[in-house]
């Protein structure tokens, strides 16, 4: 697709993101989050590993406990450089295009993605073992019930306990899970933080699929209680296991979107928290090396050959996903465009790694000077309430040429009408 005039709508991103007291630090390595964050008193750790994307384990600190986590590790299925508030998206997500987990998907009883999994060997001096933590969602409110219910686990491994996953509530049988966790089911655990959008014309049913004019625009706003983007989460929880003093045992800590890549999870260990405590209280053998080199995810971007061949790429894709239409010398988006929306939505939602390239123009009344500031702000209209119903803004991309490429003659009632227009094409 030429481009003429464009602008692109990004976010940036940054290795280390600090908003209102909240860091969130993508850069240390796991063996260094592991045996210096969440470590607490009687373990000894080793034979640390990450699994995932760079981006879906980091840091995290707050001195104004928002979550009532001052400092721990967060591991998210999407991206933690998302986490820091404060919400202004009921539909705040990242999709990483990772693989998922095979013990995750048993336990969803469905198909992951984007997993995010820390595992490594452990040592304790006492018959108990714990750590605290908080499950939190994108997926609440309006995917309580549904499909997408996003799942984590804390897998412990070894003598007398076989293999069992400990991430439940206090009764020891429950997971937790947005479906099991939320404002209505163990709603004692639950604290909501749900963002009303009062800002767009247009909102997502969750339910129909599909673009609905939104009840709530322009009404007086209400913010979300708590300065973190997620929509809600649960109190700090505490998991437990009885252990063998002394002998090694094996934890896996992970965590995958269910049914698609989109909205985003994560789980904070609370920094410290890992430890042993009981009556039996024995010394420690020496079970692990001092070196210890984290593993990390594979790139999926193939190497150069030996031979210094240069790459193919191959040429991208387009899906012509319609028009919206606009009134004489508007730029507010029709009502009618809620159709054209819908398509845009579900298309995206089957590529979400594909670019949404929004595309404005007007008739030939007016100067050529402000034909392209209003093909200008008819694009952003409609790429900030595409933003709005859940499209990141970094996958769209703005283009405006004024009334330099006509759809129509631009003689007639009809064919003015026909090139006051915002095209939406993606491309994959």
């Amino acid at each position: 697709m030429a481009r003429y005039v464009f602008t692109v709508l990004i976010a940036t991103l940054h290795m280390n993101i600090s908003l209102f007291g909240q860091v969130v630090d993508t850069t240390r390595t796991a063996n260094d989050l592991v045996n210096n964050i969440l470590l607490g008193n009687g373990v000894q750790i080793g034979n640390v590993s990450f699994t995932g994307q760079k981006h879906a384990i980091g840091f995290y600190e707050d001195q104004t406990l928002q979550v009532g986590i001052e400092k721990g590790i967060l591991l998210t299925s999407g991206n933690a450089l998302f986490v820091a508030g404060p919400n202004k998206s009921p539909r705040s997500g990242w999709a990483s295009d990772a693989a998922g987990d095979y013990e995750l998907d048993a336990i969803a009883r469905g198909k992951t993605y984007d997993a995010a999994v820390l595992e490594f060997d452990f040592v304790t001096v006492s018959e108990n073992l714990s750590f605290q933590f908080v499950f939190a969602s994108e997926e609440y409110l309006e995917y309580v019930g549904s499909k997408f219910n996003d799942v984590f686990a804390f897998f412990i491994e070894g003598p007398d306990i076989g293999k069992k996953n400990i991430a439940r509530l206090p009764d020891g049988s429950t997971p937790i899970t947005v479906n099991t966790v939320n404002n209505e089911l163990n709603s004692q655990y639950y604290i909501d933080n749900t963002y009303v959008n009062t800002t767009d014309p247009f909102i997502w049913d969750v339910r129909n699929r599909k673009v609905i004019e939104n009840k709530n625009y322009l009404q007086e706003e209400i913010p979300p209680k708590y300065n973190i983007q997620f929509d809600g989460f649960t109190q700090v929880l505490e998991a437990r296991c009885k252990v063998v003093p002394n002998k090694v045992y094996h934890i896996k800590i992970a965590i995958a979107d269910v049914g698609d890549g989109i909205l985003d999870s994560g789980v904070i260990l609370k920094g410290g928290s890992f430890r042993s405590y009981g009556d039996q209280v024995v010394s420690l053998d020496k079970h692990f090396r001092n070196e210890v080199t984290p593993k990390t995810a594979e790139s999926k971007r193939p190497a150069l050959a030996a031979s210094g061949r240069q790459l193919t790429r191959s040429i991208p894709k387009e899906i012509i996903l319609g028009n919206i239409e606009f009134e004489f010398d508007k730029y507010r988006i029709p009502v009618n465009a809620k159709n054209t929306l819908t398509t845009v939505i579900n298309e995206w939602y089957k590529k979400p790694a594909g670019k949404i390239h929004v595309i404005g123009h007007t008739d030939s009344w007016g100067s050529d000077q402000y034909n392209i500031v209003l093909s200008r702000r008819r694009s952003e209209a409609v790429a900030h309430a595409l933003s709005g119903l859940g499209i990141p803004e970094s996958q769209l991309v703005i283009h405006f040429y004024g009334e330099e490429r006509p759809l129509k003659t631009n003689d007639t009632t009809d064919g003015r009408a026909r090139n006051r227009r915002v095209e939406l094409v993606l491309s994959y």
